[in-house]
C-alpha cells in the first residue's frame, strides 16, 4: 500500500457527545474538485473485541480496509492486531513470541497486515532491553517474517498491493540502518536492498515501486531524503533555508515531509512530481499524502491541518488522533466513546 503511516498525529481531544459526529473541515476527494470545497467529516467507531480497553487504527488499505492495535486490561496482556475488512473485524492476536509492544505499520487492499513485535533481549542496569522483529498476517494470525543472519531491531514499514514487504533494521554497523525486502514471489525469503545510502529508513513505497527513504547519519548528524528505484537512489533537494529534510509519505509521485533547520525545528514540505521542494503555508509538518495530492499534517500551532498540494484547506477533525489518510479523503485513528474523553478506540472519519 502506498500510503505509509509515518507516526501518530496527536491532536487536541475535544469531546463531542455522540458516537458519530460531524466536524466541518475543507478537504478534497480522490477525484478533481475545487480546493475550496468544504467537507463534513463524520466520525464513527469501529468494532472491537469484547473486553478491549483501548485501540487505534494505524494503517489503511483502501476500500474500507483498516488495521491497527487493540489493548486489553489484563495485567501483562499483549496487544492484539486487528483487521477491519468488508465490514468484518478479525482479531489477529499478538505477535508470536512477543514479550512487549506490537506496532502495526501497514495493510494492503487484500487485507494482509504487517508490523513488528518486541522481544526481550537481555537487560542493562536493571532495565529490560527489547528488540523488534517483523511479522505478517497469514491464516488469521500474525507470524514472524525471516530476517538475515546477524540483523536485529528489524521493523516492517510498508506492504504493496502485490504483497512485497519493505522494512529496515540493523546489521553489522550499529550506527546505520539497512533496508530489507520480503518479495511476494519468493515466500519465506528476505533480501538486503543495494544502491541505498547508509542509514536509510523506509518511509513509503509508491505504486511504481519507488521507495522513499530518509538517510540518517547519526555520527555526522545529517538527515537526507532519497527516492530509490531499480537499484538507484536519487537525492531530493533540501528545501531553501533548511539544513536537513526527512520524508514522511509518498503517493503518485508526490512526496511529503519536513524541512529541518540546523536545530531540527521543522516545517512542512511537498516535493512535487518534478522534484521541486515547495513549502506548505503555515505548516509545521506534513505526514501523509494520497494520490490526488491531499496532505495531512500539522500547522504552526501543532493542530491538525489539511492541504491540497500547496493550498491550505484549514483544520482537520480535532476530536481524536489521526493516523491514516485514504484515497477518498477518509481519515482514521482513534477517538473516545460517547460520554468520555479517554480511553480511545479505533475510529474512522468519513467525508461527506
Amino acid at each position: 500500500m502506498k500510503l505509509q503511516r509515518h507516526a501518530l498525529v496527536p491532536f487536541a481531544a475535544t469531546f463531542l457527545a455522540a458516537s458519530a459526529v460531524t466536524v466541518i473541515a475543507p478537504t478534497a476527494q480522490a477525484g478533481p474538485q475545487s480546493a475550496a470545497q468544504a467537507c463534513a467529516y463524520t466520525a464513527s467507531l469501529l468494532a472491537v473485541p469484547s473486553g478491549a480497553e483501548a485501540g487505534a487504527v494505524t494503517a489503511e488499505g483502501g476500500a474500507g480496509v483498516y488495521a491497527g492495535e487493540i489493548e486489553f486490561p489484563e495485567e501483562g496482556a499483549l496487544q492484539h492486531a486487528g483487521l477491519w475488512k468488508d465490514g468484518r473485524f478479525t482479531d489477529l492476536g499478538p505477535a508470536a513470541g512477543a514479550d512487549g509492544d506490537l506496532y502495526i505499520s501497514d495493510v494492503n487492499g487484500k487485507g494482509t497486515v504487517v508490523g513488528h513485535g518486541a522481544e526481550l533481549r537481555g537487560g542493562s542496569d536493571g532495565f529490560p532491553q527489547y528488540s523488534w522483529f517483523p511479522v505478517v498476517s497469514r491464516d488469521g494470525k500474525l507470524e514472524r517474517l525471516p530476517v538475515l543472519p546477524g540483523t536485529y531491531n528489524v521493523q516492517t514499514r510498508a506492504i504493496t498491493e502485490n504483497g512485497d514487504i519493505y522494512g529496515d533494521g540493523y546489521g553489522d554497523d550499529p550506527n546505520y540502518t539497512e533496508v530489507y525486502k520480503w518479495p511476494a514471489d519468493q515466500p519465506g525469503t528476505v533480501v538486503k536492498l543495494s544502491g541505498l545510502p547508509r542509514g536509510s529508513h523506509v518511509e513509503g513505497v509508491d505504486t511504481d515501486g519507488t521507495v522513499a527513504v530518509t538517510a540518517v547519519d547519526n555520527p555526522k548528524g545529517t538527515w537526507l531524503p532519497y527516492l530509490w528505484k531499480d537499484g538507484v537512489a536519487k537525492r531530493l533537494p533540501i528545501p531553501a533555508g533548511a539544513a536537513h529534510a526527512q520524508i514522511n509519505g509518498i503517493a503518485n509521485g508526490y512526496v511529503v515531509g519536513d524541512a529541518l533547520a540546523s536545530d531540527f525545528s521543522r516545517s512542512a514540505v511537498l516535493w512535487n512530481k518534478n522534484g521541486q521542494a515547495l513549502a506548505l503555508p503555515n505548516g509545521s509538518g506534513a505526514d501523509l499524502v494520497n494520490s490526488s495530492g491531499l496532505i495531512l499534517g500539522s500547522n504552526k500551532k501543532l493542530a491538525a491541518g489539511l492541504w491540497q498540494l500547496t493550498t491550505s484547506l484549514g483544520a482537520a477533525p480535532s476530536d481524536g488522533e489521526l493516523n491514516t489518510l485514504g484515497e477518498d479523503g477518509t481519515l482514521a485513528g482513534a477517538k473516545a466513546r460517547a460520554g468520555t474523553t479517554y480511553p480511545r478506540f479505533p475510529a474512522v472519519w468519513r467525508c461527506g
